[in-house]
């Protein structure tokens, strides 16, 4: 176990530039295939921050604020980290079985691949961050130091998406039912996670305690806490630790997978 992790870090941090590379010429790609390019990484989101506003917002909520926050701004927050890691999420698991012209061709660092998605994504991540940021600003909320606490949530949300696509990206190399099940969940994911309403209204504690279990919860609540109350990262240290223990935890079981079939990709295919 201790050899297939160092194996993959090795082999990401050796390869650090063509993870870059190839970020890079695939979020190209992405502009290229069509006229407007960069414009649907923003309208496609914009348009479904709008619709999720006007249908939990105004529809269900009739304007509510959350802890004191509009709930447009509440929910943004909360957006701004699904967007990412949903995105990470279903073309990660497709990581490897994307590339496998490439794969079969030569000798590829194939742990790296996970790596490359979410660092595209990143460009994207970024680019919200900043519109949200300017948002908060032009609305009146006061800028501290927290709201550099972002940073450290970005990482995380980073490191649980690699960690995650590194597990399913090697699983669906056995069967692709394993892409459809992932694509299934991330919708009820969304759901189960505080992004669209806030659990702390449910009744039934061990409910509550059971969806908190979800990492997802520790990123979004901190982009929150970073963004509206300015509390720092450190201010809940059982979150650090249970977040870290469930994101390492997949990142050992994703290493080992990659090091135990390194050798039989090709044989999958």
């Amino acid at each position: 176990m201790f050899k297939s992790v160092c194996f993959v870090l090795k082999e990401n941090f050796t390869n650090i530039y063509r993870i870059f590379s190839i970020a890079r010429y695939e979020l190209l790609a992405d502009m290229r295939d069509s006229r407007l390019g960069l414009f649907w990484n923003f309208a496609n989101p914009a348009i479904q921050v709008f619709t999720y506003w006007f249908v939990f917002g105004i529809g269900l909520r009739g304007g509510k604020p959350v802890n004191g926050i509009e709930f447009i701004d509440w929910m943004l927050a909360g957006l701004l980290v699904w967007f990412f890691i949903s995105k990470c999420v279903t073309e990660g698991v497709n990581a490897i079985y994307s590339k496998v012209n490439v794969i079969t061709k030569m000798k590829f660092p194939v742990s790296i691949l996970p790596a490359t998605i979410v660092v595209k994504e990143l460009f994207n991540h970024f680019c919200m961050i900043a519109i949200i940021v300017t948002t908060f600003l032009i609305r009146g909320y006061d800028f501290s130091m927290s709201w550099f606490g972002i940073f450290y949530y970005t990482f995380c949300a980073a490191a649980l998406s690699i960690a995650f696509s590194m597990c399913t990206s090697v699983l669906n190399m056995f069967t692709r039912d394993v892409k459809k099940m992932v694509n299934s969940c991330i919708r009820l994911l969304m759901y189960v996670s505080p992004i669209l309403w806030n659990m702390d209204k449910l009744d039934q504690l061990w409910i509550r305690r059971l969806l908190k279990v979800n990492p997802l919860y520790y990123i979004v609540e901190g982009y929150r806490d970073c963004f509206f109350y300015h509390r720092g990262f450190f201010t809940y240290p059982h979150r650090i630790i249970g977040f870290w223990a469930v994101t390492i935890g997949l990142f050992i079981l994703g290493s080992w997978l990659m090091y135990r079939f390194k050798h039989k990709f090709i044989d999958m295919i």
